[in-house]
């Protein structure tokens, strides 16, 4: 009736309902906090890293962190009927339809949450946070926002110590000179993608072609030959039309030497000569020939060492480390590991037509704590490895070398700094498991080391975020030493 709606009226229905809705808020708020309490008692078995979804007892949403929108609407949509309510949480029906929202290999606990006046509720976790819901993870490759501007589809990671050197490699390319590059690093850590970086991005190489040389594959007979090409009939063996060496091969773009340290000492002084004069002569052929190439250099070896062996040039080594760019080896950016390990995964999966892998926990644990003398070469071979040997396709701790799964995983080898002083004399105590092996270490490389970081990290071979990441798992700090 229009008597009904008299403005008394109206404005005591309004407050009705704010004062509704912030019972309603209230007691959503006091169930979430009561809910996040419950799993504060789990939360030593987590990380700070890992997707965690809490569900209320009728399925819904009431917290969740390293879980973007578009996943949580995905998941609720598939598990729980478009989102609608239930009237009892089922935690056999939440597996199963969390493992068809996400996908059957993806590796998640649901963990049962009990309050005290009997309401229920639960908690997802998703190892690695939102590594683990992506399969497939061909989109997890390096493209930091600060350098968006150039994307970098073809290198893996996004640790500072990789940024930065991108970031270094990036700048080099854009300088507007061709000036030669050195490119240094251990065996298998990716000179050569760093190479094609630079050419790929310079403004003046990136439509030429890029040229690429293992100076450790060549034999000392051919080595001149190869670069700087030949005359016909120059020498035996020779072709008779002539052969134009990798210079001309790559003119406009860029030349990549790999492992230059391999390079023949006879050979070095006709390299600097063309770096130095930018003409090169095919051997048995007087004619100069202009060449506007840019050279980059890569190795894994110390060429100032080398250089005081007697072993290289030294005025070649300055002429082509003018500006030197130093990959990290992979144990100095092992949070980039689960990254590495889904897209050479993916990569393998696709080429053979199977499923990818997942690894739990505990196997990536294993993996970003093993120090990797190959590096992200070691690496890939592995995941390789493991496509063809594991019949599973989720891949448990049991299922890597025992080299990778061995308790004193942590320790630096004996013959690296910081070993002797750590086994010698010390008497360990008794361990009963591999967690207890694992805090142990951290403890006397804690103790040795007065509580400091860096120091503690260079010591057990392993890097900064993946300390504290320990320290963190096994609730030490800098205060127990």
């Amino acid at each position: 009736h229009p008597s009904i709606f008299k403005p008394h009226n109206i404005a005591l229905v309004m407050a009705a309902a704010r004062e509704i809705e912030q019972i309603l808020e209230h007691n959503q708020k006091e169930e979430r906090a009561r809910l996040l309490e419950s799993f504060i008692s789990l939360a030593p078995q987590y990380r700070k890293t890992d997707g965690l979804m809490i569900l209320n007892e009728r399925g819904r949403v009431v917290y969740s962190q390293n879980l973007v929108a578009t996943v949580l609407e995905k998941i609720a949509l598939t598990a729980f009927d478009g989102g609608e309510p239930q009237p009892r949480l089922d935690f056999r029906r939440i597996e199963n339809s969390l493992a068809i929202a996400a996908g059957q290999n993806v590796d998640f606990h649901v963990n049962p949450l009990a309050l005290t006046d009997g309401r229920r509720g639960a908690a997802v976790v998703f190892p690695y946070g939102e590594r683990s819901l992506r399969p497939s993870a061909t989109t997890a490759l390096a493209a930091p926002q600060r350098i968006e501007r150039v994307p970098v589809h073809f290198i893996v990671g996004r640790s500072e110590t990789l940024l930065a050197a991108i970031d270094q490699a990036l700048s080099l390319a854009a300088a507007p000179t061709t000036m030669p590059l050195l490119i240094q690093g251990e065996t298998g850590v990716g000179k050569e993608l760093f190479a094609r970086l630079v050419h790929q991005n310079g403004p003046k190489t990136a439509k030429a072609a890029f040229v690429a040389l293992n100076c450790g594959a060549v034999t000392r007979e051919l080595f001149g030959s190869e670069l700087f090409g030949h005359a016909p009939g120059a020498f035996t063996g020779a072709t008779r039309e002539g052969k134009p060496g990798l210079f001309e091969q790559a003119e406009g773009g860029t030349l990549s030497l790999d492992e230059i340290g391999e390079m023949p000492l006879e050979i070095q002084p006709y390299l600097l000569r063309v770096l130095e004069e930018r003409v090169v002569r095919r051997i048995g052929d007087g004619k100069e020939r202009p060449i506007n190439v840019r050279l980059v250099a890569s190795t894994n070896r110390d060429l100032q060492i080398e250089c005081d062996a007697g072993r290289f040039r030294r005025d070649l080594y300055y002429r082509i480390s003018v500006v030197t760019v130093h990959v990290p080896a992979l144990r100095d950016r092992a949070e980039d590991i689960p990254l590495l390990v889904d897209h050479f995964s993916a990569k393998f999966a696709s080429t053979a037509g199977c499923a990818p892998l997942s690894f739990s926990a505990a196997a990536m644990d294993g993996l970003m704590a093993y120090p990797w003398p190959g590096n992200v070469r070691e690496l890939r071979n592995l995941v390789d490895r493991l496509h063809v040997l594991v019949r599973n396709p989720h891949v448990e701790a049991c299922d890597l070398p025992q080299n990778i799964r061995s308790p004193c995983r942590l320790a630096r080898t004996s013959s690296q700094p910081g070993f002797a002083e750590m086994a010698a004399g010390t008497a360990m105590p008794h361990i009963a498991s591999l967690a207890d092996a694992e805090r142990e270490t951290l403890l006397q490389a804690l103790e040795a080391e007065n509580g400091n970081i860096s120091k503690v990290a260079r010591r057990l071979g392993i890097s900064r975020p993946t300390l504290y990441r320990k320290l963190e798992l096994y609730g030490l700090s800098r205060k127990f030493v």
